[in-house]
């Protein structure tokens, strides 16, 4: 039977034109060479290259195969290029489903800066609702998911990407603003912005509220935390909404409270259950992780921080 060994000791030859530069080529002996190129021959049942002065010279029959074999190295040569290319992340595509809050505030920068280092890579981000979200990675509609919670789902494999605590978000001429923490006591009659009833995190911030004993004024509820801080800059009220957001809108001229008792938010990776996530997607969820952890830990708490600027 024939084996690409054979097939290989056989291309060399016709490259090299001798022997000699095929052994060498092959990093074996001339003897092994001709051994493999005589192999060839018994099995394709005819003569490949005439000996003549020492010198091998090929058949039209060899000069025939060649093409042939020619063509199935270019194609091996191209399969060895497209494997190169995947392993240094110069080709491919990177489907993303992400919650609002993290691709309007925290992404953007972060995917940019990844497109740059794999210019060969194309991203698709798609932004919905965490429910959403989970949906289109569990039906495998996208290589991984970014959503604000933590749960248990036999579809989906969570990875923790990062943690905080919900901020408390006012305009920087409110009577809060002036104190390093906001207690849940201090929100008492306070104009609320609240986040949607189909948010996760709004069954927390309700039940906090209900143990304490404090009662908000729910002016107006939104689904999306970029929205409730636009109607906070708009002068509705306060709002506790996800630290990464709350970030965001300090440029914007909000100032943003750490708040007690403390309500956790989860930032999260969701990766289909029954397919193993790609080389491509772990390194760009590692490198989220970087980029979030960076970002929570050097968010402004300073009192002097956009107060009377």
């Amino acid at each position: 039977m024939i084996n690409l060994r054979q097939i290989e000791a056989f291309r060399a030859v016709m490259v090299h034109k001798t022997v000699t530069r095929a052994a060498q080529t092959l990093h074996v002996s001339q003897p092994a060479v001709s051994r493999l190129v005589g192999d060839l021959e018994f099995h394709v049942g005819f003569a490949l290259f005439q000996r003549h002065k020492g010198r091998l010279i090929p058949t039209p029959e060899a000069l025939a195969l060649y093409e042939d074999v020619e063509r199935a190295f270019v194609g091996l040569d191209k399969i060895t290029d497209t494997a190169r290319e995947i392993r240094e992340f110069r080709t491919g595509r990177l489907l993303l489903s992400c919650m609002p809050a993290l691709a309007l505030n925290a992404l953007p920068t972060m995917i940019n800066a990844f497109s740059e280092r794999h210019p060969g890579i194309t991203i698709s981000l798609q932004v919905h609702s965490s429910q959403r979200v989970l949906e289109w990675v569990a039906t495998q509609q996208c290589d991984a998911g970014l959503i604000g919670m933590q749960l248990v789902d036999p579809s989906v494999t969570i990875r923790p990407i990062a943690s905080g605590a919900l901020r408390l978000v006012m305009l920087p001429d409110h009577s809060l603003a002036s104190q390093p923490v906001v207690n849940i006591e201090d929100l008492e009659g306070e104009p609320f912005v609240s986040l949607g009833q189909t948010q996760d995190v709004r069954p927390l911030i309700d039940q906090v509220f209900q143990q304490a004993g404090i009662k908000r004024r729910m002016r107006i509820e939104t689904q999306l935390s970029s929205v409730a801080c636009e109607l906070v800059l708009a002068g509705a009220g306060v709002s506790l909404i996800d630290p990464i957001t709350a970030d965001s809108y300090l440029s914007q001229g909000l100032v943003s409270r750490p708040f007690t008792p403390e309500i956790p938010f989860h930032y999260s990776a969701v990766l289909p259950a029954f397919r193993p996530p790609s080389r491509l997607v772990l390194e760009f969820l590692e490198e989220l992780k970087r980029h979030l952890a960076d970002q929570l830990d050097t968010s402004p708490t300073p009192l002097t921080h956009n107060i009377s600027e």
